[in-house]
């Protein structure tokens, strides 16, 4: 029988890396390796929450946990304290952190306890890995069994830098349920609703609005694109601390209210609103670096202008299934005007977007290398 696995998170939100940790965990489980989650404890008040929906999808949640890292001691240590009597009994096979705070926890509980249980950690983040001590120690074989990352260029850049064992670090891609994320045509109404016209070419973007995001490149790519197509229509899905500064009034500065809309942050009708998209644009990675929004895009076959960071590049191949830009704004006005102009390929496009998705991307191929992942660990450790 599979062992059990504690998978680890620190936090309580319902975020875009905590939703695919309890989905991996739900997948883990349909296939026999029962997988239970430990993470913090949501308020009251809030609706959506990591325990909350972890539950519904019929796992075993332990949310006693605070993991707040080494910015508290005492918790840190009671932390420590839970979860060793979680690991008493053997009553996991193997653990699995997926955050810093957890990490940190998981190492000090688990180090010199039962060197027979493996600690996995999955870095969520496009980490650029560093030479430098420290990280060789928290990301090295010092303080866990097993580093996952998100693409090969990752584990490459872990292994030269950190000087650790290729046989030490595994990619496994980030997943998409392309039967959740299956095309479809728009409800009626709904791109009037938006404000889009019947004949307007649409690339969404689906991002917090942040200053990071590089939301001034798309808003001059917007405005040379205007000037050569105006049926072009850049529709962003987000919200943000600083939308106002950084999105509406660069917009109405720049004379883009008709080119570029606000559409806020959708919940309901979010694979609806997507489906009234042409195409795709994602600059920068968010805080889920396997790019969550950019593969559920893809699975609902919209072909993808994305930039050479993170992951976006294992995303999208190039000239197949999108296109792959240095975003500089002249670089991302051509390619918007590139896939306006063809409606066919577009088309061709988004229909290789989805099989990419169904091929690579999918909750069942992530499951099984996770998987072979443990099986090679308990095998080492004599389990």
């Amino acid at each position: 029988m599979p062992a059990a696995v504690l998978h680890c998170y620190a936090d309580h939100k319902w975020t875009g890396p905590s939703g695919p940790v309890a989905r991996l965990c739900r997948a883990l489980t349909e296939r026999g390796w029962r997988s239970d989650l430990a993470c913090v404890a949501a308020p009251d008040e809030q609706r959506r929450s990591l325990p909350g929906r972890a539950r519904e999808m019929g796992l075993r949640v332990h949310d006693e946990f605070r993991f707040e890292g080494i910015g508290g001691v005492r918790a840190t240590a009671a932390d420590v304290g839970r979860l060793r009597a979680l690991l008493q009994d053997g009553a996991y096979g193997l653990v699995h952190c997926h955050g810093s705070r957890d990490h940190l926890v998981c190492s000090l509980a688990m180090r010199g306890r039962r060197p027979d249980v493996p600690l996995v950690r999955t870095d969520h983040a496009a980490r650029r890995y560093r030479r430098h001590l420290p990280w060789r120690i928290f990301y090295g074989p010092a303080m866990i069994d097993h580093l996952i990352v998100l693409s090969d260029r990752f584990a490459m850049r872990a292994v030269n830098l950190m000087g650790v064992s290729s046989r030490f670090v595994s990619t496994v891609r980030g997943a998409v349920d392309a039967r959740e994320f299956s095309p479809r045509t728009p409800p009626a109404g709904l791109r009037a609703k938006l404000g889009l016209g019947e004949h307007d070419v649409v690339f969404g973007v689906v991002s917090r609005v942040q200053r990071h995001r590089r939301f001034e490149v798309l808003l001059q790519a917007a405005r040379q694109v205007r000037q050569l197509n105006p049926r072009v229509r850049v529709a962003v899905c987000g919200r943000g601390t600083h939308k106002q500064e950084i999105l509406d009034e660069p917009v109405a500065r720049m004379g883009l209210g008709e080119t570029v809309l606000a559409l806020g942050y959708r919940h309901e009708d979010y694979r609806d609103v997507l489906a009234t998209f042409d195409a795709g644009i994602m600059l920068v990675p968010g805080s889920d670096g396997s790019c969550r929004a950019a593969l559920e895009m893809a699975a609902l076959e919209k072909p993808l202008i994305v930039a050479e960071r993170g992951t976006l590049p294992d995303v999208v191949r190039d000239g197949e299934t999108g296109i792959v830009i240095d975003d500089r704004p002249d670089n991302l006005a051509d390619a918007m005007l590139e896939l306006a102009a063809d409606e066919p390929r577009r088309r061709e496009m988004g229909a290789a977007a989805r099989r990419r998705m169904q091929e690579v991307f999918s909750p069942d191929v992530q499951a099984r290398k996770v998987i072979r992942v443990y099986e090679q660990l308990l095998a080492a450790s004599g389990n």
